[in-house]
């Protein structure tokens, strides 16, 4: 269980992107969009750094359906930040999609590889899992290869 002062940082670091992310897929407040009263599912993920905790957010509404935004956000004894590169977000508020994740490595130091799992499907019809594989550069998450076979390891579970 998250401590308030984390669910805090976390939703403050975030309200820009959420905001931003509600307005392009047109919720308002006529709708019923509360910014303090979005569901927001945090899972911490271990780092190798003292001072920062690392955490796996994603928006906990099923309007989205299966692949809902997710982020990846830092806290520390100052604040919360949103990790994901402000080019790289695929959806707007710069977030990620999907419903899963995995780590797969922490081969760039304190931070791991990450992969996000969401739903698609082949070509032809059928449902399947893509996998969008992300890595710490510099300050910010940006997409990266996954490693060989990924896809169908996901696809074969």
């Amino acid at each position: 269980m998250l401590s308030t002062s984390v669910k805090s940082e976390i939703r403050k670091a975030l309200a820009p992107d959420i905001l931003a992310f509600a307005k392009a897929t047109g919720i308002s407040r006529e709708d019923g969009f509360d910014l303090d009263k979005v569901r927001l599912d945090a899972l911490q993920i271990p780092v190798n750094n003292k001072k920062n905790k690392l955490y796996i957010v994603h928006w906990g509404d099923m309007l989205f359906g299966v692949n809902g935004a997710i982020w990846i956000v830092e806290v520390n004894s100052h604040k919360g930040r949103n990790l994901i590169a402000p080019d790289e977000g695929r959806n707007r508020g710069r977030s990620f999609s999907g419903w899963g994740m995995q780590t797969l490595s922490s081969e760039n130091g304190s931070y791991p590889e990450l992969m996000f799992a969401s739903k698609g499907y082949y070509a032809g019809g059928g449902a399947k899992a893509d996998a969008q594989c992300v890595r710490k550069v510099g300050a910010f998450y940006k997409i990266n290869t996954c490693p060989a076979g990924c896809d169908d390891n996901l696809n074969s579970r």
